[in-house]
């Protein structure tokens, strides 16, 4: 029966289009064994059709003739993934400033990551890349985005000044008009003004994530709707039995610009974390679906900075020269004292076993890098956040998930993306060896597809090349 289908199929992709309808190549792949990212299955030996940029049959075929309408690529038993999304990434700016889109993006698809959510930058830079990308002027993933980040305070680059409920409510109206996919908040935003980010969001129908302001607390904010939280966030200060006197301790830091009190508080609470008090957090996590985004890979990095090893990394050579002067390990590691470099350790450790007991408490997760931040490289760093997911405990198939299937059921987009299955947007990924019995092996990648373009492994290498020259004379 699934022979007949698909002897049907070709049929209709042969010869079954209006006479004046133009001719549309058609992609085929054969011998491939598809990843089913819903269930954790593998369909062996299929063979996938894509036209016009969606997957349009997936069946067992027999063979199958080229024609110039018709591209068969033979897959050879390789494996077969949707494209992964990176859900915490900075393309246009924030913390510095943007990068060039021939040297960021060129990364990301390389790298198999077809989708991403821009957390804050240049909103108009942002919003230009990405109508460029769907016009097909420029090749580079589907991009969600902030604009602005929100936070207390004056305003700066990317930063608007929300202090009050009034200008919170007048900030995220003008945002939607300009095309924002969501709101992104801050530490420092004034409790009364949180909360009118979250009413004048639920009314303009926009999700609001980002980090939880420390007036606010984790609880709070998951009560009020904030979908995600960036970073685990305010964890530890809601997990700590000392909570009420350490938020205020945080709160009074953050006002007086004092670090080092703030960081003291940090680590206190993390002294006293109290697991039956995580618990709690987690299981209401769960029940609002509250989704995390712990940004491991953005956490180990940052434990690292006193490594003198972190600059050999080959992948510095995809980052623009001007970057790599900010890069500079000696500087970064003069902005901590030996101390606090020991304590982000501890930190980083902690993160993974709060990751761990979120994911026993079924807390949905999502993989974020926040690249580029320093030493975290767009594209390969989404690869290093999956293995850091299963060593929190993570089955690869779980990691992947996170990255394919979680965003997809984030955005509302089940529909479009996160699977591979009939009516979906051909963004695909090809891997010579099973991510479900090693997620290392999402890093194998053969092609990449991207609308139903097909990359070989040549071009992606070719792609790097290309970034990597620019890199270097991006002064």
């Amino acid at each position: 029966m699934k022979f007949f289908l698909a002897i049907l199929l070709l049929f209709s992709l042969l010869g079954g289009h209006a006479d004046n309808e133009p001719p549309s190549e058609t992609l085929t792949l054969t011998n491939v064994n598809v990843v089913d990212t819903r269930h954790g299955e593998i369909h062996r030996n299929v063979t996938v059709v894509i036209r016009h940029g969606r997957i349009e049959g997936i069946a067992k075929v027999g063979l199958i003739g080229q024609t110039h309408h018709i591209q068969v690529i033979n897959a050879a038993g390789k494996y077969l993934i949707p494209g992964l999304w990176d859900m915490h990434v900075h393309s246009a700016g924030g913390p510095a400033k943007p990068w060039d889109d021939k040297v960021i993006f060129p990364l990301y698809i390389a790298n198999g990551v077809t989708g991403i959510r821009d957390m804050g930058g240049d909103i108009k830079l942002v919003a230009q890349r990405r109508e460029n990308i769907q016009k097909g002027e420029l090749l580079g993933p589907h991009i969600f985005y902030a604009g602005p980040f929100l936070d207390g305070g004056k305003a700066q680059d990317y930063t608007v000044a929300v202090n009050t409920r009034a200008e919170a409510e007048h900030v995220v109206d003008i945002l939607k008009r300009q095309g924002v996919d969501f709101i992104k908040v801050l530490s420092n935003l004034p409790r009364d003004a949180y909360f009118g980010v979250a009413e004048e969001s639920k009314k303009q129908k926009l999700p609001f994530v980002g980090h939880v302001p420390e007036s606010v607390g984790a609880r709070d904010a998951s009560s009020a709707g904030q979908k995600s939280i960036e970073h685990l966030s305010d964890i530890l200060i809601s997990c700590s039995l000392r909570e009420t006197e350490l938020r205020a301790q945080r709160v009074q830091a953050a006002q007086k610009g004092d670090n080092k009190a703030y960081h003291s508080a940090g680590m206190q609470a993390l002294g006293s974390y109290d697991s039956a008090k995580a618990v709690r957090l987690f299981a209401q996590f769960a029940e609002k679906a509250t989704w995390q985004v712990p940004t491991l890979i953005w956490w180990r990095t940052v434990s690292e900075m006193d490594d003198p090893n972190l600059a050999k990394d080959d992948r510095i050579r995809f980052v623009p020269a001007w970057t790599r002067k900010d890069w500079d390990p000696a500087k970064l590691r003069q902005q901590e004292s030996p101390e606090e470099a020991a304590d982000l350790k501890t930190i980083f450790h902690r993160y993974l076993e709060i990751t761990r007991a979120m994911h026993r408490t079924d807390v949905p997760i999502l993989a974020g890098t926040d690249s580029p931040d320093p030493y975290v490289f767009p594209g390969f760093a989404l690869h290093d956040e999956l293995e850091l997911l299963v060593k929190a405990g993570l089955t690869p198939l779980q990691a992947l998930q996170a990255a394919t299937t979680g965003p997809a059921l984030f955005f509302g987009d089940i529909g479009e993306y996160g699977v591979v299955e009939k009516g979906r947007v051909a963004d695909l990924v090809v891997l010579d060896e099973n991510p479900l019995e090693d997620i290392a092996n999402t890093r194998k990648i053969d092609a990449v597809i991207v609308g139903g373009k097909y990359y070989p492994r040549k071009e992606l290498d070719a792609m790097l090349e290309r970034a990597a020259e620019i890199a270097a004379k991006d002064q």
